[in-house]
């Protein structure tokens, strides 16, 4: 029997969170504002992550619940994506939980402006606390257009993350999240920005993002696996808005110099992979990157990669060590303006 749309869709992908599940469904079902349907995603989980889903599916009819075999996070929300009917979309991880008012005030901000997404803060925090470190939208609370909230996240004051929005589900519309890769969110970000009409912002904590040992971000800091990511989706990135905003360019000319750099000296220093290193090196030479800094120690790193001058060996391991120090007293997730070579 056909039922009536949900005003949300949730889609909440699992994969090896156990011990986190049950805080995040009952995050969700709890909430104040209940005009929404989780679609759960099971990709490839354990039994007993198996066993969970179904039982809390059966427990409440708002859940659509799909297992499919292992394909990663990007294809578990693209699955999801193809199932909502909601008019607006949330993301929630399930290692994650929200606030009781998490589609209440999300829906209401974008109802109250008519804006196609609205945007609102987090914590990431420790345990199950909801105490943390609060990352807030760099801009006041208002509506915006969607050229001018691109340009704020050019600028990393509006963070890439996928769940601490709410978008009108017309926005996804051709858009998946690529298959395979990492730093997903940030593939699409960008794209979604530029589509809406406008942005509303919110200074409501609505998300929490518990840090842990052991997540995706967490070991891909530790190992420098992140920087072959962050090269991919900035550097694709970087194209499209030379396609679609070149007036735009400058303000993310640095980002993506410095992701350049520091995947070229991880390919140098660390990896040993000359092939990857030639291509990100002819990439940002044929673009003819310059960044902002008057660090005279960082432009001559930089200035040995442009040119591809064999003292770039130097510079990479000087780089790398620095990069080391700055990573054992960094928690991840660490704040995007200090993105610079």
């Amino acid at each position: 029997m056909e039922t009536t749309a949900p005003a949300i869709s949730i889609i909440v992908p699992v994969y090896h969170v156990e011990q986190y599940l049950e805080r995040c469904l009952n995050s969700i079902l709890g909430q104040s504002d209940p005009d929404f349907e989780l679609i759960l995603i099971n990709d490839g989980g354990t039994d007993a992550e198996t066993a969970i889903c179904e039982r809390y599916a059966a427990l409440d009819e708002r859940i659509i619940y799909r297992r499919q075999e292992n394909q990663g996070l990007s294809a578990a929300r693209n699955t999801g994506l193809a199932l909502c009917r909601g008019e607006w979309l949330m993301f929630v991880d399930s290692d994650d939980w929200v606030h009781r008012d998490f589609c209440r005030n999300a829906r209401k901000a974008v109802q109250d402006t008519g804006a196609d997404i609205a945007i609102f803060d987090l914590a990431f925090t420790w345990g199950n606390s909801p105490e943390g470190q609060v990352m807030s939208t760099a801009l006041p609370a208002g509506t915006y257009t969607g050229t001018e909230a691109l340009a704020a996240r050019l600028r990393a004051d509006i963070a890439g993350f996928v769940w601490n929005k709410i978008y009108r589900r017309s926005l996804w519309e051709g858009v998946l999240f690529p298959v395979g890769e990492n730093w997903e969110d940030d593939a699409v970000m960008h794209i979604l920005l530029d589509r809406a009409e406008h942005a509303a912002i919110i200074h409501d904590v609505l998300y929490y993002k518990p840090l842990r040992e052991g997540s995706i971000t967490w070991d891909a800091e530790k190992d420098f696996t992140d920087t072959k990511w962050l090269f991919l989706q900035r550097t694709k990135r970087y194209e499209y808005l030379m396609e679609h905003h070149p007036e735009l360019l400058p303000l993310t000319r640095t980002s993506t110099a410095a992701a350049v750099l520091r995947y070229c000296c991880v390919c140098r220093a660390v990896t040993k992979d000359e092939e990857a290193y030639r291509k990100a090196q002819a990439w940002i030479s044929r673009m003819h990157l310059y960044p902002e800094t008057k660090n005279p120690v960082k432009r001559f790193v930089y200035w040995t990669l442009i040119t591809d001058n064999p003292l770039f060996r130097i510079a990479a391991a000087w780089k790398i060590r620095q990069l080391r120090k700055e990573r054992g007293i960094q928690q991840p997730f660490c704040s995007e303006k200090h993105d610079e070579p």
